[in-house]
């Protein structure tokens, strides 16, 4: 090193100094660099996913499981978007009043995978209902039913257990990969359904949505025809959002109003002070069924888990087993 401080490191002979500065710092420096090399091994750096406290949730070790990056979970929602609007929408609205709310429990789905940029989704049933507006109860009887009409999309993975909630996986199936990739991207994001639309109802948020997300600004017959609701429901919609200046008219054309602030909106029509109190309800339900589940947590000692008299390899009995005993 200290041949190399005249060779190719003239600058940094030139940061110590004197020759006795050099000589001493050298040594001192020398030492730590051999004690970090003898350590057990490197330290880990602490990652985002670290535990902060004892109530984070676990994070799964990996193994064979290849995580998608965030590009690809970003694409892969841009494509499963692009298969809901050309393929799903127009099966679901045949459901009636459970297609409309299927669809937005989807757009919800879609809109948490992007913002948690997994493909891997354990929310609950509560923040599901606070999303849609609706009851949780309502969002465990639809989420089977979405799982079952999504053709693939929507696959439950593992049941809810202790504080866990359902684990489902969304992915873009084989019969789609051409469909999605034909298609171009729409623009902005995807939501479910946003405050100022537990006034004006579902049907309302989807007309909105497909002036603000369409292609082209579309007209009063397109928007009839995409959406898959009756004219009279989209007619007094766009009535409704054209008097609160939320959309306006460009010949034959709707537009969104670049000023209009939803949550403005929501405010002056009272619905905020309603979707506060819903996510307020489901905090204190979620923190009383967490107190309940930890009543029957048992804390037992090494000596509970362990008898010198017992034989500590054994094989668990089959499931037909134990059925046939029950």
């Amino acid at each position: 090193m200290q041949n190399e401080l005249t060779g190719q490191f003239p600058g940094l002979a030139a940061l110590y100094g004197s020759a006795e500065k050099q000589d001493r710092l050298i040594r001192q420096e020398w030492v730590k660099a051999e004690a970090w090399t003898q350590k057990a091994g490197p330290r880990q750096r602490r990652g985002k996913n670290a535990f902060i406290n004892n109530t984070s949730p676990t994070e799964p070790t990996g193994g064979a499981i290849n995580r998608p990056s965030t590009p690809a979970i970003h694409q892969l929602v841009n494509d499963l978007e692009n298969v809901l609007y050309a393929v799903l929408d127009h099966r679901l609205k045949d459901r009636g009043r459970e297609g409309l709310s299927l669809r937005f429990l989807l757009r919800a789905l879609l809109a948490y995978m992007r913002m948690k940029e997994t493909d891997v989704l354990d929310v609950g049933c509560r923040t599901l209902a606070a999303a849609v507006g609706k009851h949780h109860v309502t969002i465990a009887r639809l989420l089977p039913v979405l799982a079952r009409v999504s053709d693939g999309v929507l696959t439950k993975v593992a049941d809810a257990r202790h504080k866990a909630a359902d684990v489902y996986v969304i992915q873009l199936p084989d019969q789609y990969q051409q469909l999605a990739r034909e298609l171009t991207w729409r623009k902005g994001k995807i939501h479910s359904i946003r405050p100022v639309f537990r006034a004006l109802g579902d049907a309302g948020a989807l007309v909105y949505e497909a002036i603000e997300r369409g292609r082209h600004s579309p007209t009063s017959a397109e928007l009839i025809r995409s959406s898959g609701i009756s004219r009279s429901t989209v007619e007094k919609a766009l009535a409704a959002m054209e008097g609160l200046g939320m959309i306006h008219r460009d010949g034959r054309h709707w537009k969104i109003t670049s000023t209009a602030n939803l949550r403005v909106l929501a405010e002056r029509l009272g619905v905020m002070e309603d979707y506060q109190a819903h996510i307020s309800r489901h905090r204190r339900e979620r923190a009383a069924w967490h107190a309940y589940l930890d009543r029957f947590i048992v804390r037992l000692n090494e000596a509970d888990l362990y008898d010198s008299d017992r034989e500590e390899h054994w094989l668990p009995p089959d499931d037909a087993a134990l059925w046939l005993a029950a």
